[in-house]
């Protein structure tokens, strides 16, 4: 498989992606997902030979963005794939199908409060049971950079 292959498989799936130069920014494509198709996205990659490398969170103006990273074992291709969430402040979560999404998506949920519908076990992870309303890394509102200012 290749990364065009690659490419033509998610846009066939209705998935915008655009390349990018990996050696300055670290992957290869890069995508910007519906909320609601996050599963969608996941499936398509886990059948392609992807496997989750990380996700995080990053606190914007006016919402939190997720960040999934995939990379692919047996070509080089790291896709970087970002989330705004919605209203509702949450997606599904993916951890029933990348297994490891599931201490990831308890980070986030420990460190910015983000809800991930349908995981089975979002118990805190690093931070204490009566530490559950803290998020930390949520930053107050005049400290928060948009989009444009991050460069995205």
């Amino acid at each position: 498989m290749t990364s065009d292959e690659v490419i033509q498989e998610l846009s066939r799936k209705g998935f915008h992606v655009e390349a990018a130069d990996a050696s300055s920014c670290g992957y290869h494509l890069g995508v910007i997902l519906d909320p609601f198709k996050v599963r969608l996205f996941a499936e398509t990659l886990l059948s392609l030979g992807f496997f989750i490398d990380f996700l995080t969170a990053v606190d914007l103006s006016p919402t939190i963005q997720l960040i999934y990273q995939f990379a692919h074992f047996e070509m080089p291709c790291r896709i970087n794939a970002r989330v705004s969430l919605p209203e509702s402040g949450g997606v599904e979560t993916i951890s029933d199908i990348y297994q490891g999404a599931d201490w990831h998506e308890r980070e986030a949920k420990d460190f910015f409060g983000v809800v991930f519908k349908g995981h089975p076990n979002l118990t805190p992870l690093i931070l204490c049971d009566e530490d559950h309303d803290l998020k930390p890394l949520l930053k107050k509102e005049g400290e928060k950079k948009s989009l444009e200012e991050v460069g995205w």
